[in-house]
């Protein structure tokens, strides 16, 4: 009895379990989320486009505009502007659930400054996963290129939304290739294109010239991202909840497009190899932190709001 009464002596009573101080909030959705603006530029102008929609996205995409398609009231929005090669290289392929895309083309269809490793990696994701090697006849295909059928594990990219704004000059025949190889090995993979695949050509005249049909681009875009955002946030009801089985599933898919990409990367690029064991531990750490913590949540709450 009296070591009975010890123990209730020295533990405190906020400690003692029960029902109403073991439940606990659930965590509030994040307020913030980062879209990266990705470039490759060879005058200048894709560069100065990225940066210019990096500049006006706080204003054009503030918590009320998402709100508007039942995106998280809370939520802003923020953005880095990189170029293609940097997000590869440096950043390591860390997908975000939305990238920007500016660039144009260069010489014959290739790619221009800050994009030819980019260009080098979709090259061979389109010979890995896209055309078939015999070619053929497809007619829902206008250049008669036959693709192979991907099973789920092979769309390395499912969970990542793009936007792609072009640029490039129609005197050559080849003005739009990179930006169109791009497309291609992006949604090849399992990426979704948000919005109109935008084409701006510097020969354009009147209101096709290129300024003005990166302006009405811009304009356009907006809205498009404001859904894709808002999109991500839904349950599986439709309803605006930010479901936790939802974010695991997000989050799981996008740490599979870091990795798979990550991986390729270094069989194209065997130089970008990290040089030590705790470089190479410390690419995953950081995701893997998130989806542990969603699954404990999980595990003690039920995924309840």
């Amino acid at each position: 009895a009296t070591a009975t009464t010890l123990s209730r002596q020295v533990v405190p009573p906020q400690t003692l379990s029960t029902k109403d101080t073991v439940t606990m909030a659930a965590p509030a959705p994040p307020t913030t989320q980062e879209i990266l603006i990705l470039y490759g530029s060879q005058t200048g102008n894709s560069e100065s486009a990225a940066h210019e929609l990096s500049s006006l996205l706080p204003t054009k995409l503030p918590p009320s505009k998402l709100a508007e398609y039942d995106g998280p009231p809370h939520l802003a929005l923020a953005s880095r502007v990189l170029s293609l090669d940097d997000f590869l290289e440096v950043e390591r392929a860390k997908w975000p659930r939305i990238v920007v895309i500016v660039t144009s083309s260069y010489g014959v269809g290739q790619a221009p400054l800050g994009a030819r490793k980019f260009r080098e990696w979709c090259d061979v994701v389109l010979e890995r996963y896209g055309y078939l090697p015999e070619g053929g006849d497809d007619p829902n295909d206008e250049r008669g290129r036959r693709y192979k059928s991907l099973n789920e594990k092979e769309k390395i990219l499912k969970g990542v939304k793009f936007a792609l704004l072009g640029l490039g000059d129609s005197h050559y025949s080849t003005f739009f290739r990179n930006p169109t190889v791009i497309e291609e090995a992006l949604t090849t993979v399992g990426a979704e294109r948000i919005g109109e695949l935008g084409k701006a050509d510097a020969s354009g005249t009147g209101e096709m010239e290129q300024a003005k049909v990166i302006e009405r681009w811009m304009e356009g875009i907006w809205k498009d991202l404001a859904k894709a955002v808002a999109e991500d946030y839904k349950g599986k009801n439709g309803q605006m909840g930010h479901a936790l089985e939802l974010e695991l599933a997000l989050e799981l898919e996008l740490e599979r497009a870091r990795e798979e990409s990550w991986k390729l990367c270094l069989e194209i690029f065997p130089e970008w190899k990290p040089t030590n064991y705790w470089a190479m531990v410390g690419v995953s750490l950081p995701a893997s932190a998130v989806v542990i913590g969603i699954l404990v949540h999980l595990f003690f709450y039920g995924g309840k709001l």
